[in-house]
């Protein structure tokens, strides 16, 4: 889901069933799903704006106790003990606000000629140590610096002290390409009291490929493994069938001795003139929610040449099929900004395509149940022979039994990963629709049977 997508969006997207029934528990669902984006948005945009604003909750509150302590209980009561308390903690939130001021401001100006200083190529889930280092400020009082990305927003980032910087580690959640790193510096407190946040940003291509993936290649393609078939125009690179007269320079391994033996005639064998098929190999990656594991999967099938040398492949979003694996490749990496399109290329590249080659269609499909399923029905119902859908899915395969109070509580174990929740729900419509049906296991690279597929029902 976009982060700009708005709770009307979600209403529109979500308002149906895997068959595109509105239900009344989806509506129910949907309606306090929607108002938590929009409280979610709300808070972001309050979030961001008080960014640059010293004091922080914890602070102003603290501050508003001692003042209300120090001028108007204290004075009346007389106490003391409740007005040196409420002066000391109003000149700590005080210090605490002046010295992340001052912090903050010098980390602004010693980064204003800083590069962004990031390999241009990432990879998902593969930590990566950047070139990048900020001030530590270890020399300043009660202050802590900290560092995370807002775009690429699926980073996770760790830093550590090394001598008088902060050096930077990241790594990836997803694939994508980026023309700019935009980083937030976060200067705080160790008492909470007082946060300074700013953002900085370097026109700087980023780009991160899926992992490489795991998979067991016997499962992977149909193959065009015929020999050719005999035709006149074709090339001799049929079998050993045709004969004619020897001639000076024929390899003697070629010499058919029986028929020398026979009539004293010195002939050899020649292949047939045939032609010899193309491998008819046509991928589409299907972009949509939950779709990384699928993408390290068809990143898989394009560098080891699973899909044959004379292949077609077009992902969601692309303008147009490529037969270049590297091009493929970047298709599968800037599908990810068009994860809404659930599928919505596969018509296209039906129509872009030889309906011939269309016989060995294979279908890089995420595990999340979505608009895409009924895409590739629909291409279904117009091919003569069923295509392949590789479904790849992530996380534990063994979970732990959940007692009857859980089972009540909860109709869906919140533990398992998304693509095994929505797997057997998917698995039972391709099925239905006799879609030559692979699923992949992404962290053993394994294939899952349909007896795997039964256990993680209820899940």
């Amino acid at each position: 889901m976009s982060r700009t997508q708005t709770g009307d969006d979600l209403r529109g997207a979500m308002g149906k069933d895997s068959h595109g029934v509105v239900t009344a528990a989806n509506a129910a669902r949907l309606g306090v799903r929607g108002l938590g984006v929009d409280v979610r948005a709300a808070l972001e945009q309050v979030r961001c704006a008080w960014e640059p604003v010293p004091p922080t909750l914890l602070g102003l509150a603290v501050a508003g106790v001692a003042a209300w302590g120090l001028w108007s209980f204290a004075e009346e009561t007389a106490d003391h003990i409740v007005y040196g308390l409420g002066a000391v903690a109003l000149a700590l939130v005080a210090v605490a606000v002046a010295v992340v001021s001052l912090a903050a401001f010098a980390v602004w100006l010693s980064l204003r000629r800083v590069q962004a200083q990031v390999p241009a190529t990432l990879m998902v889930e593969i930590e990566t140590t950047t070139s990048f280092r900020c001030p530590s400020l270890r020399y300043w009082p009660l202050v802590q610096v900290l560092v995370d990305w807002i775009d690429p927003a699926e980073m996770a980032v760790v830093t550590e002290a090394d001598g008088g910087g902060l050096i930077e580690r990241v790594t990836p959640r997803g694939r994508g390409s980026y023309e700019h790193v935009v980083r937030r510096f976060t200067v705080r407190d160790i008492f909470g009291f007082a946060s300074i946040s700013f953002r900085r940003t370097w026109a700087h291509q980023v780009r991160v490929v899926p992992a490489v993936g795991r998979a067991d290649t016997t499962l992977a393609v149909r193959r065009a493994t015929s020999e050719g078939w005999s035709h006149p125009s074709g090339k001799p690179v049929g079998e050993l069938v045709e004969m004619r007269r020897y001639t000076y320079g024929d390899p003697m391994r070629l010499v058919v001795w029986k028929t020398f033996a026979r009539d004293r005639n010195l002939m050899v064998r020649e292949p047939e003139r045939a032609i010899a098929p193309r491998p008819a190999m046509v991928g589409f990656f299907v972009a949509a929610e939950g779709d990384e594991p699928s993408a390290c999967t068809a990143r898989l099938f394009l560098e080891q040449g699973l899909l044959g040398q004379d292949f077609v492949f077009a992902a969601d979003g692309a303008p147009r099929p490529t037969s270049n694996a590297a091009e493929a490749l970047e298709q599968v990496i800037r599908s990810r900004a068009h994860r809404d399109a659930q599928g919505a290329g596969l018509a296209g590249l039906a129509r872009a395509v030889d309906r011939s080659r269309l016989d060995s269609l294979v279908i890089f499909a995420p595990g999340v149940d979505g608009p895409w399923v009924d895409a590739v029905l629909a291409v279904r119902r117009r091919l003569p022979l069923p295509p392949m859908v590789v479904l790849t899915v992530d996380g534990r395969l063994a979970t732990e039994p959940r007692t009857r109070l859980q089972r009540w509580l909860w109709e869906r174990d919140e533990g398992t990963h998304p693509t095994l929740r929505d797997l057997p729900s998917i698995y039972d419509r391709l099925e239905a629709a006799q879609v030559d049906l692979r699923v992949i296991h992404r962290p053993s690279g394994r294939r899952l049977g349909a007896a795997e597929v039964d256990a993680l029902r209820g899940a």
